[in-house]
């Protein structure tokens, strides 16, 4: 949990106005917390080079690119930084593709300020940005993907190497990185396809990412 008394927090939206909001609802929540704001993955990215921070508001469909790019940046910064999406979309494919990334929940622009307010003020409390109904399909989700990866009886070496190909190594790069043979590596692939009832690697890296082996990027 973090204190978020003081400090910095980094607002990152293409639209004016939905950004001023934004702006007003963290002041609200925090306000210790200094903010600086972005419209873009550029110009967001060139405060991360200035400064570490401590809250972030992320848009994805930002006008240069995917703020996934900066949220996996704040991800790796030194002091942890409490990543939120600030999105209109609703979907699961979008909250997903952000918590693998390193968010921490997500915020719907279109809800009114006092719940919005309300969401940021339970990080002090533990409690992730998550509307009841996203926590549930969170939860259902990775229920799901859990219980279909056990289905699919992969071995735990079977998983490293469709991590492997599914990123783009060769057998051969496979083999070496585990210190296996070619040969042995060929024969975990078909033992893989025959599991997973895929026929390519195409289908195999699509399959090994809706059972959360491998991340969509």
């Amino acid at each position: 949990m973090l204190p978020l008394e003081t400090g910095y927090a980094l607002i990152v939206e293409d639209n004016p106005d939905t950004r001023a909001w934004l702006v007003s609802c963290v002041q609200a929540a925090f306000a210790g917390l200094h903010i600086e704001v972005a419209q873009d993955v550029s110009s967001g990215s060139a405060l991360l080079q200035a400064r570490e921070f401590d809250l972030a508001l992320i848009d994805l469909g930002l006008p240069d690119d995917s703020g996934l790019d900066l949220i996996r940046a704040l991800s790796r910064q030194q002091t942890p930084c409490y990543i939120v999406v600030a999105t209109f979309y609703n979907d699961d494919r979008n909250l997903f593709t952000a918590l693998k990334a390193g968010a921490r929940g997500n915020i719907l622009k279109d809800q009114d300020r006092e719940r919005i307010v309300s969401y940021l003020k339970g990080i002090r409390k533990n409690r992730p940005p998550l509307s009841p109904a996203s926590s549930q399909r969170l939860i259902d989700h990775f229920n799901n993907q859990g219980a279909a990866l056990a289905a699919s009886a992969l071995t735990r070496l079977e998983i490293d190497v469709i991590c492997m190909i599914g990123k783009g190594y060769s057998v051969e790069d496979t083999a070496v990185s585990l210190s296996l043979s070619p040969d042995t590596i060929k024969g975990y692939v078909k033992s893989i396809y025959a599991k997973l009832e895929v026929s390519n690697r195409a289908e195999l890296t699509l399959k090994a990412i809706r059972l959360g082996i491998i991340e969509s990027h």
